[in-house]
C-alpha cells in the first residue's frame, strides 16, 4: 500500500469512531413512553444507542492504533459499552454501542444527549442535541489529528415504544414512506428515520403527546 492510500485509510478510520468526524451510516436510539414520562417528572436517565460506520478497504495497524486512541478519548466523555469491527471483501464496518442521557434540562455534560422540552400545552419536543463537552471532545480528537473535527449531526433512527401516544415528525421516513409532516397515533411502536437535507445541520427530533 502506498503512502497516499495509507493516509487515506488512516483518516477514514479515525472518522469512524463514536459519533466523530465523519457521519455515521446509522445512529439508532431506542426510547419508550415510560422513559419519557420519567423525564417529564424530572429524572435524567440513560438511553441506548447503536451507531454503525463503514470503510472501504483495509484498516491497517497505524489506523487501528489511532482509532483506539480516539476511542479512549470518547470513553472519557461517554458511556461506551461495546465496539465491534467486522471485515469483509468490501471493507470494514465498525459498530459502537453505548448510552447517552435523556433529560429535560437545556444542557448536559455529555457531548451528545436527548433533550426533552415543552413545545406547547400538550406536546413535548424530543431532540438529539450537543452538550457541554462537545467542544472539549472535539479539541482532544483534533490533537490526535488536527484535520479531525467532531460532527454534531448524524442520520438518526428513533425506535419508539409508546402505545397510544400522538406524534408529529418533520421530513421523516416511516416504513419506507417519506413524509413532509407525519402526524399519527402510535400502535405499540414506531421507527422514524431522519437523514439528509436540514438534518445535516440540525439534530433530528419529533413532537410527542403521551396518552
Amino acid at each position: 500500500m502506498n503512502n497516499t492510500n495509507k493516509l487515506l485509510y488512516w483518516l477514514l478510520a479515525i472518522c469512524m469512531v463514536v459519533l466523530s468526524g465523519c457521519k455515521a451510516d446509522s445512529l439508532e436510539i431506542k426510547l419508550d413512553a415510560k422513559q419519557i414520562g420519567d423525564v417529564i417528572d424530572g429524572d435524567t436517565i440513560s438511553v441506548s444507542f447503536d451507531a454503525e460506520f463503514s470503510l472501504l478497504g483495509e484498516l491497517d495497524e497505524d489506523g487501528r492504533a489511532d482509532l483506539d486512541d480516539l476511542l479512549a478519548i470518547a470513553e472519557d466523555y461517554m458511556d461506551i459499552e461495546d465496539v465491534e469491527l467486522e471485515t469483509s471483501a468490501m471493507g470494514v464496518k465498525v459498530r459502537v454501542e453505548g448510552s447517552i442521557p435523556l433529560t429535560n434540562k437545556q444542557s448536559d455534560p455529555s457531548p451528545w444527549f436527548i433533550r426533552l422540552s415543552e413545545w406547547d400545552d400538550e406536546m413535548m419536543l424530543v431532540e438529539l442535541a450537543t452538550g457541554e463537552n462537545f467542544a472539549s471532545i472535539s479539541r482532544e480528537m483534533e490533537r490526535v489529528n488536527f484535520m479531525l473535527s467532531a460532527d454534531p449531526y448524524h442520520p438518526v433512527k428513533f425506535k419508539l415504544k409508546a402505545s397510544g401516544a400522538q406524534i408529529i415528525a418533520p421530513a421523516v421516513e416511516i416504513d419506507g414512506v417519506s413524509h413532509l409532516f407525519y402526524r399519527g397515533t402510535i400502535d405499540k411502536r414506531i421507527t422514524m428515520n431522519f437523514s439528509g437535507g436540514a438534518f445535516d445541520n440540525t439534530g433530528a427530533g419529533f413532537l410527542i403527546k403521551l396518552p
